[in-house]
């Protein structure tokens, strides 16, 4: 009995322990199928993300590429309009220059033509005088400039009669000092082309406008000084157009 039992129990415990095995070799086996399910989830997620990635690259690349072909096609052809414009000046310069030949001509119709407007601008209304006779100044130093072309003379003086021209249709508000009644004062002026020039203070409490006819300023008191804040307002664009009270003098 004794080796019977002896026999037999090597042979149960064997069994035990090829069963366990057995067990345990399924059991990796399952937990490497459910590891390499679980990477290719994750595998496959990242190729989708990875691939939505690029779509969204790609459809960036092809916006990017569509506004670069617009903004080339603009590029091109505002260099088309500026070759353009350079080759008409060009040859407007061009057509001038050859005048050089004829100065003793030129030169002393410039002169008439710079003197004129300086005599207009001393009968025109005074705003802004300083800056327009400094102008004129400056006009008669190109003039005497053996570096500057006959061409760029001209410019220059046909330039500043363009500038006068455009006084007459725009208008215009500015700070600036004046006598009033023998004293220096800040006031703000108000131009409406040529047609009427008029001052306040900021206080309001002293207005006038330029009388062309006696060539001076009438002082008002403050009986403008409304109707001229309503105009300057409206000039700063801070105010709709709308009709002013002013006194101007009538059109002939």
């Amino acid at each position: 009995m004794v080796f019977i039992a002896v026999l037999v129990s090597p042979l149960v415990i064997a069994q035990d322990e090829a069963e366990v095995k057995s067990e345990e070799i399924v059991d990796d086996t399952i937990a490497y199928q459910v590891s390499a399910s679980n990477l290719s989830v994750d595998a496959q997620k990242k190729v989708e993300s990875l691939d939505e990635e690029a779509k969204k690259l790609y459809y960036e690349y092809k916006d990017t590429l569509a506004e670069y072909k617009g903004l080339k096609t603009y590029d091109d052809q505002l260099e088309q309009i500026i070759f353009a414009q350079e080759d008409e000046i060009e040859n407007i310069i061009k057509q001038i220059d050859s005048l050089d030949a004829t100065n003793k001509d030129i030169l002393p119709f410039l002169k008439r033509m710079i003197d004129a407007l300086r005599a207009y601008i001393n009968l025109d209304i005074p705003f802004l005088l300083n800056e327009r006779t400094n102008r004129v100044d400056n006009l008669d130093d190109i003039l005497l400039r053996s570096n500057v072309t006959t061409a760029e003379k001209f410019r220059k003086v046909f330039e500043a009669y363009q500038i006068e021209h455009n006084f007459g249709n725009t208008i215009e508000t500015y700070d600036d000092i004046m006598k009033v009644d023998n004293n220096e004062v800040a006031v703000s002026f108000f131009r409406l082309g040529r047609l009427g020039y008029f001052y306040k203070t900021p206080d309001g409490s002293k207005s006038g406008y330029w009388n062309k006819e006696i060539n001076s300023w009438v002082h008002m008191g403050s009986k403008l000084s409304d109707e001229i804040d309503a105009a300057i307002k409206i000039a700063k664009r801070q105010s709709p157009p709308n009709f002013i009270n002013l006194p101007l003098k009538p059109l002939n």
